[in-house]
């Protein structure tokens, strides 16, 4: 800073008057980005607008019939003193020591940080390069990350730094929550679903599946489904697979006795994970044909008919517990035969099947032609209808497509006599 500078800093400073105007005008500097606009004369004292009356050389009351000082005229009269040529915006600039800047500019200046941390970011966790880009898209879903990266960089990068860990690090084979969390940052409570850290995992992890949040989890237990997806589980007992017509042996290579038991005297059981992943082996007491439908009334109404049949119900989304029975059974050589809903979550359920177990699937009444038996008639909404676009599987895509074009949604118990005569020809 000059020495004229200097001189106007400390004159303007001199007097308390100007520390209210200047305020003032660096809020209206701020707001439009220029020199440019009126402060209302309402907002000062009789002596604050005696001082300025003294500066343009004019009365109080001409001031106060104008009803605002213009910062363009402020500057031309400033041109006047001794301290011409320094301008407003210098003068505000130096009387309170930091450079202003706009609103607009602010935020373009904030946001070519944020892009350049970002950027490092990107470099030093590859892993989270995809998702880091989809936060920065401003997403409704991910506007608080956004939000919290702005605040807090360094909490930021350290959170991002446990997230990289524990995406390169998810368990091979099902782990709890506690323990998971305690492996990667030596704390069990990180990754506790209410915290920063265990919102921001959740998040992470929904993106991983489709390339956005849409997943996102909101209840109790949609956050068990999206974990469950990964290996990780909250909760072993409540985790249960519902099935019948099972045989399974323990890590000591015998027969369980409660699984023998339970398929000769065709007794549906729901298996815990505690239980689960303590086995060897899991297989059909016959055959090597799995029969797997979704809902609990269809699988009851199955084994009425054919109480013999291997049959597994998801009781709605996938449990890791059933995961877990299905990847077992998978190692035996059985073929799954899926039924679900004709809606947006069913087909979304048969494809994840089959992509997990590719070749071993075969859709069990999932064709267009039992969509339209099913007599659609429940109105699909347009949120859940956008989930339609991301089935690609050839078997699948002309009922997406022609549930989109109707709208509506069709269920199993529509297809019954269907699906028991079918059980009923292979296991009859």
């Amino acid at each position: 800073m000059n020495e004229i500078r200097r001189e106007a800093v400390n004159y303007f400073k001199s007097e308390k008057a100007y520390h209210s105007l200047f305020k003032k005008f660096r809020e209206k500097y701020q707001s439009i980005g220029r020199i440019g606009g009126t402060v209302p004369v309402r907002f000062f004292s009789k002596e604050e607008l005696a001082v300025f009356a003294k500066f343009f050389g004019v009365s109080v009351s001409e001031l106060e019939k104008k009803g605002s000082l213009s910062l363009q005229k402020f500057e031309e009269q400033l041109e006047k003193t001794r301290f011409q040529g320094i301008g407003l915006k210098t003068l505000l600039d130096d009387f309170f020591g930091e450079v202003i800047y706009s609103k607009k500019e602010m935020e373009r200046r904030k946001e070519e940080e944020r892009i350049e941390k970002f950027s490092v970011l990107k470099k030093s966790y590859p892993v989270l390069a995809e998702w880091l880009d989809y936060v920065s898209e401003k997403h409704g879903d991910s506007r608080w990350i956004l939000r919290l990266a702005e605040e807090d960089f360094g909490r930021f990068k350290a959170y991002a730094d446990q997230l990289a860990k524990a995406v390169r690090s998810l368990p091979e084979k099902p782990e709890r929550l506690p323990f998971f969390s305690q492996r990667i940052t030596s704390n069990p409570h990180s990754f506790d679903v209410h915290t920063e850290l265990g919102k921001m995992f959740l998040h992470l992890l929904a993106f991983l599946l489709d390339g956005t949040a849409s997943r996102f989890p909101h209840t109790t237990e949609e956050i068990n489904d999206l974990l469950n997806e990964y290996g990780i589980y909250r909760d072993d007992l409540l985790n249960f697979a519902t099935m019948s017509g099972f045989f399974a042996e323990g890590e000591d290579g015998a027969l369980h006795p409660v699984w023998k038991a339970s398929a000769e005297s065709q007794t549906v059981v729901h298996y815990p994970l505690r239980a689960l992943v303590r086995l060897k082996r899991i297989y059909p007491r016959i055959g090597k044909k799995v029969w797997i439908v979704e809902n609990s009334g269809v699988f009851s109404t199955l084994l009425d008919e054919a109480p013999e049949a291997p049959i597994i119900c998801t009781n709605g989304q996938f449990k890791l517990a059933t995961w877990f029975v299905l990847e077992k059974l998978a190692r035996e050589g059985c073929t799954f035969y899926y039924s679900g809903d004709f809606d947006p979550e069913g087909l979304g359920m048969a494809e994840r099947l089959m992509d997990r177990f590719p070749g071993r699937v075969r859709l069990w009444r999932l064709s267009l032609e039992d969509y339209r038996k099913s007599r659609p008639a429940e109105e699909i909404s347009p949120t859940r209808l956008e989930k339609l676009k991301g089935i690609d599987h050839a078997d699948l895509k002309p009922v997406a497509e022609e549930m989109e074009k109707s709208k509506r949604a069709g269920y199993q118990e529509s297809l019954i006599e269907w699906l028991v005569k079918d059980l009923k020809n292979e296991n009859g």
